[in-house]
């Protein structure tokens, strides 16, 4: 890239990702927020479902005053509220859909421009066509309830993909088959829209460059880390975020130039976003354990060598 990214982007990080008891929504979320907001680097950040009123207010207070772009992450706020919006079951869809609710007012609370969400597991061949009808209506009531309790904004569903056969397992799940909830959920509502981690397409086995062409017209923000796909038997296996440079793993410097150049080709930078300017968002985690400025200290060092290659 010839322009540096602080003039067409903003970078941000999956808060609970990098600080794992963030994924119940409880521990100390200040505390370790405020490592991310001082760090001038980040301009963006992931945060998620808080569940203490008084956390989520200070919370909220400090994001206000640190000029950033905020993006609601719904997947863990999802696994640990136990939410599935594609459900067959029709009361645990419909308390799934209030709960969804519930993270959209947390959302506002937060002055998140982008909630992001994920479908349940995928029923088999069978049932899926109906899972995903049940999914489309259930973003739909999501798509409804965030217009009706728009203030200063109206914020944006975003669909997050995954992997259907190996790892989550979700339903969504491959990338024609996102574009298809796509487009029917945005010919009623236009606060729709998709997210794609590039993390994701090895365990997918979907081509991301390809995917990012296919999906260029809905994308709100995106993903970028690494995966690890070699060998099942590894804990690491799969949907979990480790560190660059791990051995064997899919994606580094050259794979995550190529995918910052792909964003450039399809217009990512250019396009308007909910947020203040496009975001791109490191979700990453820990390896072996080890502390969490070493992982912010990996993916630095690897973004900026990967951005101007």
């Amino acid at each position: 890239m010839n322009k540096h990214w602080n003039e067409i982007a903003n970078i941000g990080i999956v808060f609970p990702k990098l600080f794992p008891h963030a994924n119940a929504g409880t521990g100390p979320i200040v505390e370790n927020l405020l490592k991310i907001l001082a760090d001038p680097f980040f301009t963006a950040v992931e945060v998620s479902y808080i569940k203490e009123d008084d956390v989520r207010k200070k919370t909220a207070d400090y994001l206000q005053k640190s000029f950033i772009d905020i993006v609601f992450n719904g997947g863990s706020a999802f696994r640990e509220l136990k939410i599935d919006l594609s459900s067959l079951d029709i009361d645990e869809r419909n308390e799934s859909i209030e709960k969804g609710k519930l993270l959209v007012d947390q959302s506002y609370e937060l002055d998140a421009k982008i909630l992001h969400i994920v479908t349940g597991k995928d029923p088999g061949e069978a049932h899926r066509a109906k899972a995903l009808d049940l999914f489309i209506d259930s973003s739909k009531q999501l798509c409804k309830y965030a217009q009706e309790k728009a203030k200063n904004y109206e914020l944006t569903i975003s669909v997050e993909t995954g992997d259907r056969y190996f790892d989550r397992k979700y339903l969504l799940g491959p990338t024609n088959d996102a574009i298809k909830v796509m487009r029917e959920v945005k010919n009623e509502y236009s606060n729709f829209g998709l997210l794609f981690d590039q993390g994701h397409f090895p365990v997918m086995q979907e081509d991301p460059y390809k995917a990012l062409w296919e999906g260029k017209d809905y994308l709100t923000h995106v993903h970028i880390g690494n995966s690890y796909v070699k060998d099942q038997s590894k804990p690491y296996f799969g949907d979990k975020h480790i560190p660059f440079n791990v051995p064997d793993s899919e994606i580094g410097v050259n794979e995550l130039a190529k995918f910052i150049n792909t964003l450039d080709d399809i217009g990512f930078f250019k396009k308007p976003k909910p947020t203040r300017r496009p975001v791109i968002s490191f979700e990453v985690g820990a390896y072996d354990g080890e502390p969490y400025e070493l992982v912010l200290g990996n993916i630095k060092r690897v973004f900026q060598e990967a951005w101007f290659k």
